[in-house]
């Protein structure tokens, strides 16, 4: 009753071709899935490694600490088994690294790093010291309703976020749902996109993936689409509310033809003290392909929205933000880089916490990114509608750095978050160390293009411009000293 998976359709491929290169510095596109690069150094001559976390047929999963900056992070280790098994191993590990480089939402588990040496694939990730949700599940048994929709949001807003992309997950469970912080906390991070894939527009998948438990029938039958993840949050909502599966069975073909069915029951006591809008949601989850309601749909759901509480937050805390939002520049594209860098793989999640609890007040339609209507309606608290939005104009232009008319996650914390925190000297000393590969104390254009430029922006001719932005002596390289006060000047 585990995970069935399957080779990815040769279709479904990830398309890697380069974008268009940049023509000028002004053309830089700054995502973070850009600053995940290939080492040519050991895992270990970077990091250390700690205990157990889990065990798949991969391979294992251990806590690691960054030896420069001490952050804990986890290790996903992928074997390596030779022959075709290990041509698998790879091409697994490679798919979930090019799709993790390109999802940046406050619940996905956040990539830094990966390496290879003669043994071992390793996929360095965010380290989340609560555990596994299903572990959660097993202790509390049923959860209140207030508490699973609050799951559920998380959930949604992921899905909603990665379907947007064309990227299904194929695997929800709670074995794949990381909670943050030890607590009470409910703080979600959707890890292992290992059986995910990338889809053109209306395009199908076929072949059985994902846990059986959690497939949809259609996974089963035939080619389905994005839709298989829904079911699969419907099952996960089934059991936060009820503690058990809604298609049980003691054998894997028992399990599989119930969910063809598609029969649950609805009948249990605790469905007589749950909320009808509760029961409404799970029936227009676990429902045929074509009838299911999508993600975004979801969040706009009743039993969602009128569980979300957003009177904890201080209005004194948003207006600050929102302010350090319209007071962002990225008139200095090296600087912005560096910034982006540093928020994307420095910051520790600890400085951010209640910021990140703002951006999910900013985000209202819960999609993982910030549009303009978003922002108008925070700002309209203040001003007329038509400033407002000649304000957000602005702030869209000076904060979304890869020019796509959102601002997402990363580009939210690098422009909100304290300068006096996110350009602290510690942080600007490990990200000075980081890029200094040769470790001689200067950094040249050859190193900063190896951590900093992504396949859209490889022209040396442009980087050479731009490590003249912090170059005071013209020597063609940039010190401790020079890059210290490059980005702290007017801060």
């Amino acid at each position: 009753m585990g995970c069935c998976p399957s080779a990815k359709p040769k279709e479904l491929a990830i398309n890697n071709s380069a974008p268009p290169t940049a023509r000028s510095a002004l053309d830089i596109k700054i995502h973070p899935g850009a600053f995940v690069k290939p080492h040519g150094i050991p895992f270990k001559q970077l990091y250390m490694l700690g205990n157990l976390i889990g065990k798949g047929s991969f391979g294992e999963v251990r806590r690691c600490t960054h030896r420069l900056s001490g952050l804990l992070r986890a290790a996903k280790i992928y074997r390596k088994l030779g022959s075709e098994s290990e041509e698998n191993q790879e091409g697994s590990m490679a798919q979930e690294t090019e799709i993790l480089k390109l999802l940046d939402h406050p619940n996905i588990i956040r990539i830094y790093d990966f390496f290879e040496d003669d043994e071992n694939y390793y996929l360095v990730m965010e380290y989340c010291e609560g555990g596994e949700l299903f572990k959660k599940i097993s202790k509390l048994s049923r959860f209140s309703e207030t508490q699973a929709a609050e799951i559920m949001r998380q959930l949604f807003s992921v899905v909603s976020f990665c379907h947007g992309l064309g990227i299904v997950h194929r695997d929800l469970k709670p074995e794949n749902i990381m909670i943050e912080e030890r607590g009470k906390s409910f703080q979600l991070k959707i890890g292992d996109f290992g059986t995910a894939v990338k889809l053109k527009e209306n395009e199908l998948m076929e072949g059985m993936v994902g846990t059986i438990f959690y497939m949809a029938p259609e996974v089963f039958t035939g080619k389905y689409s994005e839709k298989c993840d829904i079911w699969s949050c419907g099952v996960i909502m089934y059991i936060l509310l009820t503690g058990r599966p809604p298609f049980p069975g003691k054998t894997d073909d028992k399990i599989i033809e119930r969910i063809k069915i598609g029969e649950y029951n609805t009948d249990l006591p605790i469905f007589q003290e749950t909320s009808p809008e509760a029961l409404d949601l799970i029936k227009k989850m676990l429902v045929p392909q074509a009838e299911r309601i999508s993600a975004s749909e979801a969040l706009s759901h009743p039993w969602i929205t009128s569980h979300i509480s957003y009177e904890t937050v201080d209005i004194g805390t948003l207006d600050h933000i929102l302010e350090n939002l319209k007071q962002f520049s990225n008139t200095l594209k090296l600087r912005d880089t560096i910034m982006s860098f540093i928020a994307a793989q420095i910051i520790n999640n600890k400085d951010f916490k209640e910021i990140r609890q703002i951006f999910s007040v900013i985000d209202k339609d819960g999609d993982g990114k910030i549009g303009r209507e978003d922002l108008i309606d925070h700002l309209q608290r203040r001003m007329s509608y038509d400033k407002a939005a000649c304000q957000v104009e602005k702030i869209i232009k000076q904060v979304d750095a890869d020019m796509d008319g959102y601002i997402q996650y990363t580009e939210y914390l690098k422009a909100s978050i304290d300068k006096n925190i996110l350009l602290s000297r510690t942080n600007l000393y490990l990200a000075f160390s980081i890029f200094d590969i040769d470790k001689n104390g200067m950094l040249s254009v050859d190193e900063l293009m190896n951590w900093l430029a992504s396949s859209d922006n490889l022209d040396i001719e442009i980087w050479k411009e731009l490590l003249k932005e912090a170059d005071k002596n013209g020597d063609g390289q940039i010190d401790l000293s020079e890059f210290t006060e490059f980005l702290l000047d007017k801060f």
